[in-house]
């Protein structure tokens, strides 16, 4: 069989715009640390996997939720890069409740153990979503309850079927007019791509801290990371992470290297 006629026009339609939409990313700035952002919690996430000598049924499971991570973003990018931007943020969503759940996960070893093992009637009582928003908070001592407000947010755009959702689906911001299929529109890649910048942060965030493994790949993939999340945080806030020793931390990875050179 062949495929389709419409599928091929559609598929043809959709990488004209996926080339449009990269060669606007590198003209504007912002864009691009956005993306650059991206890449780099990806490549994170992909260097902490844990190995397939791995037995740990503990960092087995936590590897399940990173791979989860790293392909919610790659479907992110391949939808937004393509003109689908209400598709793209229902992964975002996705990656935003995988992210609390690697950070609930963090306030306690055995939770993961737990969540692993309970019946599923019981996993969805004691891991809801809900719960596990307000034990953040709580540690946190947030009483303003963003977390819930970006959530609802992510869901009444793109994860569930509202009228303000439509929103995502027109390619003029200040016309209602909608329309089918993909399109190109840059402050909706712009939404996106930042959106998907800022929880990608949050979801590396809780992975590094629970994930066990180092050498010099995971190191350079750290450094990598610090440095995106760097220029991010400056591109969006207008200033440095003081907390971040990026010039000692390539200095040392410099070192790493020289030594596994000479071995």
């Amino acid at each position: 069989m062949n495929t389709p006629d419409n599928i091929t026009r559609l598929h043809s339609g959709e990488e004209k715009l996926r080339v449009e939409s990269l060669r606007r990313i590198a003209e504007i700035p912002d864009l691009a640390t956005h993306l650059l952002m991206v890449e780099q919690t990806m490549n994170l996430i992909h260097a902490l996997l844990p190995s397939t000598e791995v037995t740990d049924e503990y960092q087995l499971e936590l590897g399940n939720l990173g791979i989860r991570c790293f392909n919610a973003l790659a479907s992110c990018l391949k939808l937004a890069l393509s003109g689908y931007y209400q598709a793209a943020a229902i992964h975002i969503r996705d990656l935003l409740e995988m992210a609390f759940l690697l950070d609930y996960f963090s306030m306690d070893p055995a939770l993961v153990t737990q969540w692993r093992t309970m019946s599923d009637r019981d996993r969805k009582k004691a891991f809801k979503p809900v719960a596990i928003r307000e034990a953040l908070d709580k540690r946190d001592g947030f009483t303003k309850q963003k977390r819930k407000a970006a959530y609802e947010q992510l869901s009444k755009l793109a994860g569930h079927a509202t009228p303000e959702g439509a929103v995502m689906l027109a390619p003029d911001p200040n016309v209602s007019t909608v329309h089918c299929g993909p399109f190109l529109e840059t402050t909706a890649l712009r939404a996106v791509l930042s959106e998907a910048a800022l929880t990608s942060i949050q979801a590396a965030g809780a992975f590094r801290t629970l994930i066990k493994r180092d050498g010099l790949e995971v190191s350079e993939a750290r450094v990598g990371f610090l440095h995106a999340e760097a220029a991010w945080a400056k591109c969006v806030f207008g200033k440095e992470l003081g907390h971040l020793p990026l010039a000692e931390l390539r200095f040392l990875l410099d070192l790493v290297r020289k030594q596994e050179a000479e071995t």
